[in-house]
């Protein structure tokens, strides 16, 4: 499929999992490159080809128990292989780099769902929980590779350790991590996440107060001070990256047969 074609059914996606999230009053925002594609394109990023999205805990809850669709299916945290929730197109198949599909079985095309959960504004409590999710979230990649690699066998070394505390048991460790602190009662948000990106360390609840932006002709959700969550994730959100670090994520999606 073309990126084009990925973009298209992600959307799709997208819409559907805002119009639940409405109709339920379950509160979500666009995250990321979709946060920053609304503001600065009204749309994709045009190098970008996913859609993320996130919640708070409590609603990342809900979201979990309660989501049901007629074309899409919710891959939850519990499953093991991600720690975060994608929502997928039934009818796709999506191989990504480095998964050992001798595992696991691919999902389709996809939009990912992040949880926000409460903290305290501590920089070296927050350091510490952040380096945590960041050794966790290496373990479970690790766990989720191939454990031989035929150019490098020594790399087999680091996959078998995390094979042996199995992915589930990791995923349970991060998400307890990431819950260290209540939601309800922490003035703070974090999404605690490791991202080549950047890291929006604590931010108050009121950078999360509701509002509106268009995102390819539709208006969703975001957070109302969306200036100080962009500057805290990408820097100078506006300005163009330079062309050799405007790149796509590295998979390769197909439609199924029927």
């Amino acid at each position: 499929m073309t990126i084009e074609e990925c973009r298209r059914i992600s959307l799709d996606i997208l819409n559907d999992v805002a119009s639940f999230c409405e109709s339920r009053d379950i509160t979500y925002y666009l995250s990321v490159g979709t946060l920053l594609g609304a503001i600065r394109h009204k749309g994709f990023i045009p190098w970008d080809d996913d859609i993320d999205i996130m919640m708070p805990r409590p609603d990342y809850t809900r979201f979990l128990k309660e989501y049901t669709g007629q074309k899409y299916e919710i891959y939850r945290p519990s499953e093991g292989r991600f720690y975060y929730a994608k929502v997928y197109d039934r009818d796709t198949e999506k191989y990504e780099k480095d998964v050992d599909y001798r595992k696991y079985d691919p999902i389709g095309v996809d939009i990912d769902v992040f949880p926000l959960d409460g903290i305290v504004n501590d920089p070296e409590i927050i350091d510490r929980l952040y380096r945590k999710e960041c050794f966790l979230e290496t373990l479970l990649r690790l766990s989720n590779q191939p454990i031989f690699n035929r150019k490098n066998p020594i790399k087999a070394i680091n996959r078998i350790i995390p094979r042996i505390i199995g992915s589930r048991n990791l995923v349970r460790m991060i998400e307890r991590n990431a819950q260290t602190y209540s939601y309800e009662d922490s003035d703070y948000v974090i999404r605690m996440r490791w991202s080549p990106n950047g890291f929006t360390g604590a931010l108050p609840k009121k950078v999360y107060e509701k509002d509106y932006a268009i995102f390819e002709g539709r208006e969703f959700c975001i957070p109302k001070d969306y200036d100080t969550w962009l500057k805290a994730f990408f820097g100078d959100y506006m300005a163009l990256p330079p062309k050799e670090k405007r790149v796509v994520h590295a998979f390769e999606a197909y439609r199924k047969k029927k």
